[in-house]
């Protein structure tokens, strides 16, 4: 997307200056007035300009980053000298040419979400909105200890999930891989030593024979063809339209449809609500969610609350234009306007969403897991007969 260098007037009257991303000039404005910004010079980026880009933080990197920096402006270290002190710590070794290149970037006065921004990505754009608003507020610290918070929770959630589907993930590879020495070694060696008794193979142990030819003559093709499939799959899904069909079936999938829908509601109230108490303004936070989305059919609904939104709707009317979020959001979110707390009620929402999720994730691992067991049993069981029978037909001829 196109990069605009403004030069703008804060809430306070203080003269600013950094760098927005939009489509035109005209958006540009609007996203700056979004922040209380009042734009009095904006020029569009260099066409040949390439800036230095970095690989974005990971989800640890990133609340790592957040947190001790949140700590050093807090103890009134000044931001330049805060992040020169987390370039000679041994933890950020791997990571010194970008803390470098902020830090540079900031001795030369210019803005920190600017500089992040222009280093391609560092963090993303929930992160960098964050960033803006403690920049215009003065404020830097409490925001970034609010992200460190937030980003900490995230990489909770993720370690939890990663937990619980390590089990069955394992027990998988195993299974596959003793199905396939099962497969590719005893059962040929069985096999031979019964045919040199000229011996005729029982039909389960023929049809494991056939079975295991059947894949040493097609399974680098069905391999090929899988893969072909897989990047044209990707290459579809790059369209939207194709991309939104996929989601419906999603959607329609008992267990997953329920548990997918779930996950993304929870994101979105809590990085909404997060960016709230941060004091983002709401058609802002509204706009980097769509913006940031992975999700056609979010983006279609987020946009539908952004135009209800500029045409003066309340936030909870406004999300009635579309049938993505429930009446129990909706209401949430009505409670959160009239009490002057929506920031604080979408953390409750949040809250609930995540119990929601995990019960729903205790439920799929819950029936996974005894599914799996009894599918793999079928499977080895089928060819330990297999294996079994001719090895019981040997000692009935002898």
């Amino acid at each position: 997307m196109p990069s605009f260098t403004y030069k703008a007037y804060d809430r306070s009257g203080a003269e600013c200056d950094g760098v927005v991303e939009a489509a035109e000039p005209g958006e540009a404005r609007a996203r700056l007035q979004a922040q209380g910004l009042t734009p009095f010079e904006l020029t569009a980026g260099e066409a040949g300009a390439a800036p230095a880009s970095f690989p974005a933080f990971s989800l640890g990197e990133a609340a790592r980053f957040s947190r001790q920096l949140a700590a050093l402006l807090r103890g009134g270290i000044p931001l330049a000298r805060a992040l020169a002190s987390l370039e000679v710590q041994d933890g950020w070794s791997g990571r010194r040419p970008v803390l470098q290149a902020i830090r540079e970037g900031i001795e030369k006065g210019r803005d920190l979400s600017a500089v992040l921004t222009g280093l391609g990505g560092v963090l993303d754009a929930w992160s960098l909105a964050v960033v803006r608003v403690g920049e215009t507020t003065g404020r830097l610290d409490t925001a970034f200890g609010e992200l460190a918070d937030h980003l900490a929770r995230q990489q909770e959630h993720r370690r939890r999930f990663l937990s619980a589907i390590a089990y069955p993930a394992v027990t998988f590879v195993v299974a596959a891989g003793v199905v396939a020495f099962l497969l590719g070694y005893l059962v040929p060696v069985v096999a031979q030593v019964f045919a040199d008794l000229h011996g005729r193979l029982p039909w389960p142990t023929r049809l494991l024979i056939q079975g295991g030819a059947l894949l040493k003559g097609w399974g680098l093709p069905a391999l090929a063809v899988a893969l072909a499939g897989w990047v044209a799959g990707r290459a579809a899904l790059a369209r939207p339209a194709w991309r939104r069909t996929w989601e419906r079936c999603q959607q329609a999938l008992p267990l997953w449809g329920p548990f997918l829908d779930g996950w993304r509601l929870e994101a979105w109230a809590r990085n909404t609500g997060m960016m709230l108490r941060c004091g983002v303004s709401l058609l802002e936070v509204v706009r980097v969610a769509r913006d940031s989305s992975d999700s056609e059919l979010e983006r279609e609904a987020l946009t539908l609350v952004e135009g209800a939104l500029e045409k003066g709707e309340p936030f909870a009317a406004a999300l009635t234009r579309s049938a993505a979020f429930p009446r129990f959001v909706v209401q949430m979110v009505e409670a959160g306007e009239t009490a002057g707390d929506l920031g604080g009620l979408l953390a409750t929402v949040a809250g609930e969403l995540e119990a929601e999720n995990r019960t729903r994730t205790d439920l799929f691992l819950t029936l996974l897991e005894p599914l799996l067991i009894v599918v793999l049993g079928v499977v080895v069981g089928g060819i330990m007969v297999g294996v079994l029978l001719p090895v019981y037909e040997m000692n009935r001829l002898f």
